[in-house]
């Protein structure tokens, strides 16, 4: 989940190629293509200048898509022109775990030296599923992405407790991820039922606000930022809150055991989502297309 490749523009000699290209990456794959150097889409588009208007106005189709879907990302990383591209984008392979921002593997024109690939010898799997531990750590690198390039995000889980000594380590960090990047708004959906478990639901409930709140400042969260979470239930509803996910515009990731830490050792599925799921669960957290009730709205801006 979350790889970061890097490709050659020499590696795309018609847009066939660009579009071969493209279609491994994206949030629906679970991996990205990273614009690297930064001028990545103006040296292709001018690759194909004297190509003809059809070959030329399908590829600036195909980086208009690409960018829009998410599919490119811009990572800021060095470029020294003297040198060839695969001589720079070697420098940020995965060698270490002390690079904040690495490319996992190379598509490169020419050369094949380990974790280089060659365009039409690429064979990646439809899409990037993986076994996680479900540590801190593990939640934060596979959620970055989305939380980085999107700038609302939803997290559903019906025992998203920010209370909870398992939940609130990884809504912390998760949150924290958030204003390094694009993100300004937060929601949270959850089942009221799992979470209110007393006799006083008052109380109950102002302490889900308080510790969320405590979450969201620590987090430094952007100046105009805003943090919701609905409390819903569901119990006699057509709708119901099943799947756990991240979700925004761009893509989702499906958690299968939420959004908690497990004792050390223990390894859950994760992956990206597809876009027929992607709809449906956009309509429901982001449009409201659902009958669940609303029983507690929490709604904060970050001054």
């Amino acid at each position: 989940m979350n790889e970061l490749y890097a490709a050659d523009p020499l590696a795309c000699n018609t847009a066939s190629d660009l579009a071969l290209l493209l279609k491994s990456f994206g949030p629906y794959a679970g991996r990205y293509l990273a614009t690297y150097p930064s001028n990545w889409i103006s040296q292709i588009e001018s690759q194909f200048d004297t190509a003809g208007e059809i070959e030329n106005a399908r590829v600036k189709t195909l980086l208009r898509r690409a960018k829009e879907s998410m599919t490119l990302v811009a990572p800021i990383l060095p470029w020294h022109e003297e040198k060839e591209w695969i001589v720079n984008a070697s420098a940020f392979l995965a060698q270490t775990e002390t690079r904040s921002v690495f490319f996992n593997a190379l598509i490169a024109a020419e050369a094949k030296p380990p974790s280089v690939h060659l365009l039409h010898e690429l064979d990646l799997p439809p899409t990037a599923d993986e076994l996680i531990f479900a540590t801190v750590r593990e939640y934060a690198r596979i959620t970055k992405m989305l939380l980085l390039y999107s700038s609302e995000i939803a997290l559903i889980d019906p025992y998203l407790d920010p209370r909870s000594r398992n939940y609130a380590p990884v809504l912390k960090a998760l949150l924290e991820s958030a204003p390094k990047g694009k993100c300004k708004r937060i929601l949270l959906w959850a089942r009221e039922s799992a979470l209110i478990k007393t006799n006083s639901p008052a109380i109950e409930r102002n302490d889900i606000e308080s510790a969320l709140r405590e979450l969201a400042r620590h987090a430094n969260l952007k100046h105009g930022s805003s943090v919701e979470m609905f409390l819903v239930a569901d119990e006699r509803q057509q709708t119901k809150m099943h799947g756990r996910y991240l979700l925004s515009i761009k893509g989702g990731i499906r958690l299968d055991q939420g959004f908690q830490k497990l004792p050390e050792g223990r390894r859950v599925d994760v992956g990206p989502i597809g876009k027929t799921t992607h709809d449906e669960q956009l309509g429901i957290y982001f449009e409201d297309k659902h009958d669940m009730q609303i029983v507690h709205h929490i709604a904060f801006d970050i001054g």
